[in-house]
């Protein structure tokens, strides 16, 4: 009959609240998806996104009446091409710790969203994990091994992008929480940064920027090793540093029923891959975009 309910309209039930739920909390919760150079292959048959860098050329002065026989090449030999992956994680809903029948529709949409969220965070810390590791490898560095995080080395890694002509809009300033806890102090005294300061005083964060980068906090940054030192690897940079590709839905979700297993198996997707893109060396104005930020892990 079709009024009938059946554990197929039951899964497709699951299915639905899951990706819903996935998709509000990617919606509400920010990541360093954002905060990069990215590019969406959903739709194109291929699993490679072309970043395209062109080597800068210099203009010449030339003599009146002189003909002009210097070429310059079209040099897209830095051009970053991103390979994109999958990324899964997989939850098992049996019926009798869900302590409901196959037909409790209620209590399956429930246990539903609660996976959906969880695959959808589950899969940005991955994400951002990914992102934050190519950090380390930018080509310009500031920072100490044996020290803790100080406002002199912000400003010197600001201040090396200003140095390779990176454009000053947008920038960021990814840290680890133990590196913004270390600079709190520095930037909380109201009577210097006004209502700044009193800003980071009521709630702990800065909303603006510091010195013209936005604030990106999170403790998906990992750590790396400086002479021998474990350190945490932050940066300063351009969105143009990394390269993001990704590719369908960000989780996929889909569900299924297991009759053996006596459950419902549930299984979150996610498509992407990374790289570094303007980060290098500064070789025929191909990289730049990154400066490496780091400090003493346990300092």
């Amino acid at each position: 009959m079709s009024f009938e309910t059946t554990s197929t309209t039951i899964v497709e039930v699951i299915e639905r609240e899951a990706y819903a739920e996935s998709v509000l909390y990617f919606s509400e919760v920010p990541g360093l998806a954002g905060l990069v150079a990215s590019k969406d292959l959903t739709g194109l048959p291929t699993l490679t996104a072309r970043f395209p860098i062109y080597d800068k050329v210099s203009s010449t002065a030339i003599a009146e009446g002189s003909d002009f026989t210097t070429n310059s090449a079209v040099d897209t030999s830095g051009t970053v091409d991103v390979t994109v992956s999958e990324h899964a994680v997989k939850f098992t809903i049996y019926d009798l710790a869900n302590d409901a029948a196959r037909d409790t529709i209620a209590q399956a949409s429930g246990e539903g969203g609660i996976v959906g969220r969880m695959a959808a965070e589950a899969t940005q810390r991955r994400q951002d994990a990914d992102i934050a590791a190519l950090f380390s490898a930018f080509n310009s560095s500031t920072g100490s091994n044996t020290g803790a995080i100080t406002s002199t080395l912000l400003i010197t890694a600001i201040g090396q992008l200003d140095i390779d002509s990176i454009p000053r809009s947008p920038r960021v300033t990814v840290l680890h929480p133990f590196q913004w806890r270390t600079l709190i102090p520095v930037f909380d005294e109201s009577n210097t940064y006004g209502p700044q300061g009193q800003q980071v005083v009521t709630s702990g964060m800065v909303s603006s920027n510091l010195y013209g980068a936005s604030l990106f906090v999170t403790a998906n940054v990992a750590t790396a090793t400086v002479s021998g030192s474990t350190v945490w690897a932050g940066c300063v940079m351009h969105p143009s540093a990394i390269a993001l590709a990704t590719k369908g839905a960000m989780p996929k979700m889909e569900a299924e029923r297991d009759a053996s297993l006596r459950g419902f198996e549930v299984v979150a997707t996610g498509v992407w891959g990374e790289a570094e893109y303007r980060g290098g060396a500064t070789t025929s104005g191909r990289g730049g975009a990154g400066v490496f930020l780091y400090s003493n892990s346990t300092v």
